[in-house]
């Protein structure tokens, strides 16, 4: 895709065959560019319970709406103040031109991303390994989200241009992909946990990841609660379900390389198929000495900015699944370089961070299975996520169906909202 033809031309390719007559989308699409007339973030409210939302909005010249969001309050604090400026009398139609990079180099001259991949900050030029954050983003993170934003806007802003969704334009034929249940929100008693996994279980999701919600402030009572997690969750599910562990819950309030090798060595009789995030995103080193310590295959990413923060981990074959996340990564366009770049990486996979189902299924979807074999699906919190969409994207029984609506999926409810 180095052209809006090229582009055009792809997606031709893809949705050959379909309801729509693609001749007479392309020939709209090539007579009357995708030009953007304006690009905000808007607030809405649902009419019935009083929520408010934010979501980043870029309209077209014809009309046409393509969305981003909800958005984290320092997501939003984060955006370009000339937003507008950047967006404005631009094609979207050319995602070569206009994307998560070309918005970064305009906004930030001369500010590589590869610095990333040196260990240093690309805004800050400060030392990125061995930084010790103490929130889910840093600053220059939450900068990448909100162009990561821009991205995805005018992701959905393409597809609705054509009639189609974006997994389509992107070549996929994956219509169904599978699901592994996130199990945030549950108790880790092992007798309740035993119980919520065994119903999530014969409803069919018999891939669930489970969260460790004690850390090393909570001593080796609370290592050995962890652990006995793990064991009763194989117990009850037997050997034949696939169980992941996430360490994140615990990992802002205190992380350490030595705590996270125990925890490791724990759970290993577990035969776990990842232990995700045991450590800050960006402890190089403790990585690197968890790997060659225990051998434990890692999961990681979703606190990842862009290819360049990425390759890194790859290089020391620390990391077997890479959870970037298009919602905070650099967008669909940056998703797909990370997920090119894997590919050199034999044995690693790609499954990103549940942040929002919209744009990771069709990043999922748009890959092979065997880079992509499954999308991460948070049973207590994505409906209620979804909330001001016209429907919600759920999955059922271990898999889940992708959209059929033009852009990234089910828009806005515009008549069950209102601008606030």
């Amino acid at each position: 895709m180095n052209t809006r033809r090229a582009f055009l031309k792809t997606a031709a390719a893809s949705v050959a065959g379909g309801t729509m007559g693609w001749d007479t989308i392309a020939r709209a699409a090539e007579g009357k560019p995708l030009i953007v007339r304006d690009a905000k973030i808007i607030r809405v409210r649902d009419r019935k319970d009083g929520r408010t939302d934010s979501y980043l909005e870029i309209t077209s010249d014809s009309g046409l709406k393509g969305y981003a969001g909800p958005l984290l309050k320092e997501q939003v604090a984060a955006f370009p103040a000339n937003l507008c400026e950047l967006l404005v009398g631009r094609d979207a139609m050319d995602p070569e031109k206009i994307n998560f990079a070309t918005l970064w180099l305009t906004c930030h001259p001369g500010k590589t991303l590869e610095s990333y991949a040196e260990g240093k900050d690309p805004l800050t030029g400060a030392a990125v390994w061995g930084f010790k954050r103490t929130t889910r983003q840093t600053e220059t993170g939450w900068v990448i989200t909100a162009l990561s934003a821009m991205d995805l806007a005018l992701w959905d802003l393409r597809g609705k241009a054509v009639g189609q969704p974006v997994w389509r334009l992107l070549g996929a034929k994956r219509q169904r992909l599978n699901a592994y249940a996130s199990m945030l929100g549950y108790s880790v008693e092992p007798a309740e946990a035993r119980k919520a996994a065994r119903t999530i279980f014969d409803q069919g999701f018999q891939r669930q990841k489970w969260f460790f919600m004690r850390g090393p402030a909570d001593g080796a009572d609370g290592l050995k609660q962890n652990i006995e997690m793990a064991h009763a969750l194989r117990e009850e599910l037997g050997p034949d379900a696939m169980l992941m562990f996430d360490g994140i819950q615990y990992v802002w309030k205190s992380a350490d390389v030595d705590y996270a090798i125990a925890l490791a060595k724990g759970i290993l009789p577990c035969k776990p198929h990842w232990l995700e995030e045991p450590l800050r995103p960006d402890d190089f080193e403790g990585y690197t000495r968890l790997k060659g310590e225990t051998g434990i295959t890692l999961a990681a990413g979703e606190h990842w900015y862009t290819r360049w923060n990425v390759k890194p981990f790859l290089d020391r074959g620390i990391v077997s699944f890479v959870q970037s996340d298009p919602e905070w990564c650099g967008g669909i366009s940056e998703w797909l370089k990370i997920s090119e770049l894997v590919k050199g990486y034999p044995g690693v996979q790609v499954i990103p961070h549940g942040h929002h189902v919209l744009a990771a299924s069709n990043c999922v979807a748009s890959q092979s299975e065997a880079l992509c074999p499954m999308l991460e699906y948070l049973i207590k919190s994505r409906i209620s996520f979804q909330r001001c969409q016209t429907r919600p994207l759920v999955a059922e029984a271990g898999t889940f169906a992708m959209a059929e609506e033009p852009g990234l999926g089910p828009s806005l409810d515009e008549a069950r909202l209102e601008r606030v």
